[in-house]
């Protein structure tokens, strides 16, 4: 992660908890002193501690590697209680291999945090140990490798969740695939920041995007065709930006690349679904979601069209489809607010086509009633000229008759001007008429 220069003591307010703040503050007593080479070996002791807190906290929490380590450690404290050599012996092994066991066995960092941690282990040796220098020339730390030390250690170990790597990742997962977990992208970020995700490592956030993005597209995953995943894409973008563009653009181009066409279209919903995906894939990926939206059968697209209709490149196929759905079809897709207007016009088409009163009751139920809201007074206008323009079968229906009542009560066109195009366009007996005047039928 990018870390700005900060303050010491501010950057020991990040540790994660009092005991680690407590672990770290005499490092920070001695570098403010100058006594950098005590500082060095402080901070070494807080690793150590803090990263057995972590496993007492996972052995508690249940995870068996953890509990491994956490009864060998009980067993070394009780030998050296006991005055046992063997305890010191196997305890000082025990913290000589600590980083290696917390990377192999719990993934608490990476290969990178490693080596800024064997660093602090070997600066730690030469600072505590006189005999490794030349006789009479101490080892002199500079003030920025003891602030270095100080800061590797707050950000990889001190301020880290006791959960990371494989055990975090499994954490994250079954948090996921709940059915309780909340659609609600803000809902979501809160639940993932209390999973260990508000201050990861980079690891563990490109661990997770890869296990939503190809455990959403694998069969046997436990994650496959969740649709908690977009939620938790989407919020995870929304707590690291950053890593999200950096890893998501090339994982989604991989798993739209290697998916099979049986999977092809969860791919499209997940690339559609999630925030910037579409601008951070490749094109090849691009044009290979653009043919499936444009080959696909309705019933397979059906559930996507709202968020296909938000992507720029590709509204110009969808509006196509649209244009050439039957009623029912446009029916299933008429709360897709991002197509609107296309939806509107294939509504208003299949009205000018019906030639039945049972025809035109049925698509004013399904198509041109539900989007009322988005009707503009020339919208109405057009619709009331449909019998003279295009010879539908509006006048009677009952379907019609609502529509011009509502077109009254919203008041979308003047009463004068309404009654006038309805007089214009044989819709006369839908004007009111006062008692003594008979209509244009009567004897």
């Amino acid at each position: 992660m990018n870390e700005s220069l900060v303050d010491i003591e501010a950057l020991s307010l990040r540790c994660r908890s009092e005991q680690s703040k407590n672990y770290i503050a005499e490092a920070t007593l001695c570098y403010r002193a100058g006594a950098y080479r005590a500082a060095i070996v402080s901070t070494w002791i807080a690793v150590v501690f803090d990263l057995i807190d972590k496993i007492r906290d996972l052995a508690v929490a249940g995870d068996a590697t953890a509990r491994d380590l956490e009864s060998q450690f009980k067993i070394y404290v009780d030998q050296i209680n006991e005055g046992n050599q063997q305890g010191v012996t196997k305890g000082l092994e025990f913290e000589r291999e600590i980083l290696d066991v917390c990377r192999d066995k719990l993934q608490f960092f990476d290969q990178q945090q490693l080596i800024d941690l064997y660093r602090l282990k070997e600066d730690r040796h030469r600072c505590a140990h006189p005999s490794f220098q030349q006789v009479g020339v101490p080892y002199k730390p500079s003030a920025e490798q003891a602030r270095l030390h100080i800061r590797n250690a707050v950000v990889h170990v001190l301020a880290q969740p006791p959960v990371q790597g494989k055990a975090a990742l499994a954490g994250i997962k079954k948090l996921v695939v709940s059915e309780y977990f909340p659609e609600d992208v803000h809902k979501a970020v809160l639940q993932l920041r209390k999973a260990g995700l508000e201050n990861p490592t980079d690891s563990l956030v490109n661990s997770t995007i890869d296990a939503f993005v190809f455990g959403f597209l694998t069969h046997e995953d436990i994650l496959c065709e969740k649709k908690q995943v977009i939620p938790a894409l989407n919020a995870l973008y929304e707590l690291h930006p950053g890593l999200f563009e950096a890893r998501v653009g090339v994982q989604l181009s991989k798993a739209v690349r290697d998916v099979e066409d049986e999977r092809v279209l969860w791919a499209l919903y997940l690339v559609v679904s999630v925030n910037r995906a579409w601008d951070l894939i490749d094109q090849s990926s691009k044009d290979k979601l653009g043919r499936v939206v444009e080959v696909a059968s309705y019933e397979s697209l059906a559930l996507a069209f709202e968020s296909l209709g938000g992507v720029p490149q590709l509204r110009p196929v969808v509006e196509a489809r649209i244009r050439n759905l039957e009623l029912d079809q446009l029916a299933g897709v008429i709360q897709a607010k991002s197509l609107g207007n296309v939806i509107k016009e294939r509504a208003i088409d299949l009205l000018a086509m019906s030639r039945s009163w049972d025809r035109v009751n049925a698509v004013f139920d399904k198509a041109v009633l539900p989007i009322f809201a988005i009707l503009q007074p020339q919208d109405v206008a057009r619709i009331i000229r449909l019998p003279t323009e295009c010879g539908a079968d509006l006048l009677g229906a009952h379907g019609f008759g609502l529509f011009v009542q509502k077109v009254r009560e919203a008041a979308l066109i003047p009463g004068a001007e309404l009654n006038q195009l309805l007089i214009e366009n044989g819709g006369w007996y839908l004007v009111p008429q006062p008692e003594n005047i008979t209509s244009p039928l009567s004897g």
